[in-house]
């Protein structure tokens, strides 16, 4: 029997907090590569329930992550 990846951050909140530090992100990136592996591995075993939800909280995790790249101030490039 696989061992399912536990959500490390059960609760997220609506906005990104903007003291976010580089080992939380860290920790959400580890945590996709885990879900990805058990969506992967639940799939060819037929088990589309278990990919479903594994996809939704990594649906979150990125939707989550890209709200918090959203809202750090753009730096203007050197062309």
């Amino acid at each position: 029997m696989q061992q399912q990846p536990a959500p490390m951050f059960p609760a997220m909140p609506s906005f990104p907090p903007t003291n976010i530090t580089t080992d939380q992100i860290q920790k959400y990136l580890d945590e996709n590569k885990k879900l990805i592996m058990a969506i992967l591995d639940n799939q060819n075993l037929g088990k589309l329930a278990e990919c479903a939800q594994y996809q939704a909280q990594l649906q979150k995790n990125l939707m989550y992550l890209a709200a918090i790249a959203d809202a750090q101030p753009q730096t203007p490039t050197i062309p």
